[in-house]
């Protein structure tokens, strides 16, 4: 996994409003998504695992973030502040948020959505206060890898984790990290 990070407190803060045909949405609970938002968001993976995800997602503080393209869902992105939903490679301190599960529709790729959405929620975690932000993407997901390029997002590291009898086991790599993703 490639690591980033992004320090607000070090940010512009530039470019946080959505430009139309954009808008962007915080859910901080299942009973703020419309039936259509619900159904489609459950209906984007297997059902059933969705439905229990959000709502162990929401129980645990989690928030998501619906983007639309002319008022239709094009995707969706978690923050998570103070914890992550499962471990991580490092502690979360409490001002800090991890950004997770992001996904831009097939049909919606190619329109630099998710570098929107990703500004955005930095501003507004911003506007909370929260001051470091953590994400990660696969090594050879390069159409993440390019859209963080994208963002205020720098690399951290690249590491493996795995887990061994109930124990996180995480290997930081000593390769260099590249100068330019994506």
């Amino acid at each position: 996994m490639v690591l980033f990070y992004c320090d607000l407190s070090s940010w512009s803060q530039s470019g946080a409003t959505p430009i139309p045909p954009l808008t962007i949405k915080r859910k901080r609970s299942q009973n703020e998504l419309s039936p259509q938002e619900l159904g489609l968001l459950e209906n984007s993976w297997n059902p059933n695992i969705m439905r229990r995800l959000m709502a162990e997602r929401f129980q645990r503080g989690a928030s998501l973030w619906v983007v639309k393209w002319e008022e239709q869902i094009a995707g969706y992105g978690w923050t998570l502040p103070g914890a992550t939903m499962e471990p991580h490679f490092f502690p979360i301190g409490i001002h800090d948020v991890h950004l997770f599960d992001f996904r831009i529709f097939p049909e919606y790729r190619g329109r630099r959505i998710n570098p929107s959405l990703v500004g955005h929620i930095l501003y507004e975690l911003a506007t909370d206060g929260k001051s470091r932000v953590f994400i990660e993407a696969e090594e050879w997901n390069q159409a993440q890898l390019s859209s963080l390029s994208r963002t205020p997002f720098r690399p951290l590291g690249l590491a493996l984790r795995f887990r061994i009898l109930g124990k996180t086991i995480v290997i930081w790599s000593a390769a260099p990290l590249p100068t330019q993703i994506g």
